[in-house]
């Protein structure tokens, strides 16, 4: 009865706290931008002219229209808005229902890991569907947890938001392969190509892409500009992305005709901007706090290895270090997709709290540190510039900010590393403890 009602409580602070930040952070109105856009477009059911990158993510613009047609208003700011504000509130209760079930005792810890700037940036970029994603993704985790088959469904509602669902598809396949599941690996190798014939219809009804090249070939060019973007600084030119590109190229050079890449017939090169990897380095040390270094720390000295004996736990973990390792290639805002990464974080990093941590005032610490960390490029911009106008993301700091956010942040992270140093300490004398009692029992 007791853990009942402890299960309860956490689940009740966890909706309690996506409410108060849902009000706390609510953003205002404003025109849709870039593919925000085509996503109005979807909702309104206008396929005409629609950019075949997004064609095939339906479902978030789908619910947005019912919910509009449900409140008798029209498809505009509103409509998406509530969604965005419904999907932050039930993220946070799926997670918290999961830490509940999952670490009982100490549940109430993990909620406050979820509050970040990453959350709430999704949250006010209310036309796209990231946040949306990230919710349907908290369903699958929990549903995967008690009942595999039961979260198919749920894997094919993911496909029909995002394409990228095809990485989650794919780990979920091998990992049940690997398992010797080979029904249920069947059985999603088939949800997959299932989510992925309906996509390719849908985009097929589309315009086709403005650089004149298949989306697969599209994809993979976009892994080196990324990595020479937002992890060397180098910014590159391409002439069917001059309008979109802000800065001016210092050179250009024609493509040889026998490179057959579409409609991109120039490349040119705008110059090496520092700014741009420091951004990528703020994010990644401050998206899920230092939750991060656990990891690390955990994978190292060879502790992450008892938190995935569950199924849930090993998809949880390969698929979020996928997603995470390629916050920085496969956009030109790498905020934006960050978010996909957590379930590595709040998810298989949170398994290893208890175990690593073996009294609740390190626990404490540590939560409060990684909600700090969470927080250094909202609270730094604030003092530092530029304005914040929504939507907008916080790492885009000025360049005195970003210097600020990384010496914080490496304060922090230091701070993290001595904790946790001597938690893991703590915790190997515990376990040949543990180790060297039972050999005496024998």
């Amino acid at each position: 009865m007791l853990k009942m009602s402890r299960r309860t409580g956490v689940i009740a602070f966890s909706l309690y706290l996506g409410t108060v930040l849902a009000l706390m952070f609510r953003p205002g109105a404003y025109p849709p931008h870039f593919e925000g856009i085509d996503y109005v477009k979807i909702a309104r059911g206008n396929y005409t002219q629609m950019e075949t990158f997004y064609a095939g993510r339906v479902l978030h613009p789908l619910v947005v229209r019912a919910v509009a047609a449900a409140a008798h208003v029209p498809i505009d700011w509103r409509a998406f808005l509530w969604v965005a504000m419904a999907s932050l509130v039930v993220l946070f209760g799926l997670l918290g229902t999961y830490f509940a079930l999952e670490t009982p005792a100490e549940a109430w810890l993990c909620v406050p890991l979820l509050a970040t700037a990453t959350v709430i940036e999704q949250y006010r970029d209310y036309y796209w569907h990231d946040l949306f994603y990230a919710m349907l993704c908290a369903a699958f985790f929990l549903t995967l947890r008690w009942n595999r088959w039961a979260s198919l469904p749920i894997l094919f509602l993911l496909y029909v938001t995002r394409e990228s669902t095809l990485v989650l598809a794919v780990v979920v396949v091998v990992a049940a392969a690997l398992w010797r599941q080979w029904a249920f690996s069947g059985a999603a190798l088939a949800v997959g190509v299932a989510g992925a014939k309906i996509t390719g219809a849908l985009v097929a009804r589309a315009q086709p892409s403005h650089h004149g090249i298949s989306m697969l070939m599209l994809d993979a060019l976009k892994i080196p500009y990324n990595f020479a973007l937002n992890i060397c600084g180098l910014e590159f030119w391409v002439n069917t992305d001059a309008s979109t590109i802000g800065d001016a190229p210092k050179w250009i050079v024609d493509l040889p005709p026998w490179l057959h890449l579409g409609e991109i017939h120039q490349v040119g090169y705008c110059g090496f901007f520092w700014q741009r990897p420091a951004e990528t380095a703020v994010l990644i040390a401050s998206a899920f706090g230092i939750l991060p270094l656990l990891v690390i720390m955990a994978i190292l000295r060879k502790r992450g290895a008892p938190p995935l004996g569950k199924f849930h736990l090993r998809v949880a973990f390969a698929y979020g270090l996928l997603m995470f390792a390629l916050t920085p290639l496969v956009g030109t805002v790498p905020a934006r997709y960050v978010l996909y990464a957590w379930p590595l974080f709040w998810i298989f990093a949170t398994a290893l709290i208890h175990p690593v941590m073996r009294d609740t005032r390190t626990r404490v610490e540590f939560v409060g540190l990684c909600v700090l960390a969470a927080w250094v490029p909202a609270i730094v911009r604030v003092f530092s510039g530029p304005p914040n106008f929504e939507p907008d993301y916080f790492v885009d700091l000025s360049s005195a900010g970003l210097i600020a956010s990384l010496a914080i942040l490496a304060a922090i992270y230091v701070c993290g590393y001595v904790l946790l140093r001597t938690s893991f300490a703590r915790s190997g004398e515990s376990h040949r403890a543990v180790s060297h009692g039972a050999t005496l029992a024998l």
